[in-house]
């Protein structure tokens, strides 16, 4: 379900805020894990 959220938030089709609380850190590492922030915007490189 991770994979699922973080590619839907990635796409902007999802916002992070709809995540289910059980699985926001979860999303939230899987996102800076691939380079985005929870917004799926892609990180800088200096964070």
């Amino acid at each position: 379900m991770t994979d699922l959220y973080a590619a839907l938030i990635i796409n902007k089709k999802r916002l992070f805020d709809t995540v289910p609380a059980e699985l926001q850190n979860l999303v939230k590492d899987k996102l800076n894990e691939l380079g985005y922030d929870t917004n799926g915007n892609p990180l800088s490189a200096d964070q």
